[in-house]
């Protein structure tokens, strides 16, 4: 009888840990491109974070986010000059968060406001709609992880990209739902 008490529990405690992790499809994965050239550092844990969209399309599948991934590296590479691409996560909308730049180097998103701030971007354009539930769960996954981790501090701002930089990102509808969730804040 304890036996299989305990069997529940160790299944129980797979199903709850299994839920709280966040699948982070790597830069090998999403087949990334090395940095062109030297990025500089920061110390973590960081003390914002700046919610920001692509202002592109969006994606749905794991073929067409890693495509994504590619051609956003890609253009910010060659066409914005970045080293590498600039953001340290992206989410897309398959529910997967891939990994950008280390969150030990400073991001290429939000001019000199980079400094101190980690950068999430969703894939796709959100003006006048949200990214679905599951894109918008995980990425209050990837936070709590992040405090965890010792990437953010457990008092940290969340802003949105518009409010470091001039841009619409991350777009009207996504500002106004990152304004209702924890550690929103107003002030840069």
């Amino acid at each position: 009888m304890i036996s299989k008490w305990f069997g529940c529990l160790v299944l129980s405690l797979a199903v709850i840990s299994a839920q709280g992790e966040v699948p982070i499809v790597t830069r090998a994965e999403w087949n990334a491109k090395p940095p062109s050239g030297p990025m500089d550092s920061m110390k973590n844990p960081l003390p914002r974070v700046a919610i920001a969209h692509t202002a592109g399309n969006s994606c749905s599948d794991d073929a067409g986010c890693a495509l994504a991934m590619r051609n956003m590296q890609h253009f910010q590479m060659s066409s914005q000059m970045f080293s590498d691409i600039g953001y340290h996560y992206m989410i897309g909308g398959n529910g997967k968060v891939y990994e950008g730049r280390s969150t030990n180097q400073r991001g290429a998103f939000a001019g000199s406001n980079n400094e101190g701030t980690l950068g999430i971007a969703f894939i796709g354009t959100f003006v006048n709609s949200l990214p679905n539930q599951e894109a918008l769960e995980v990425a209050q996954r990837l936070l709590e992880q992040a405090v965890q981790l010792g990437q953010l501090l457990e008092n940290y701002k969340l802003v949105g990209h518009r409010q470091l930089s001039a841009t619409e990102s991350p777009g009207e509808a996504l500002y106004a739902l990152i304004k209702q969730w924890p550690h929103w804040s107003a002030q840069i």
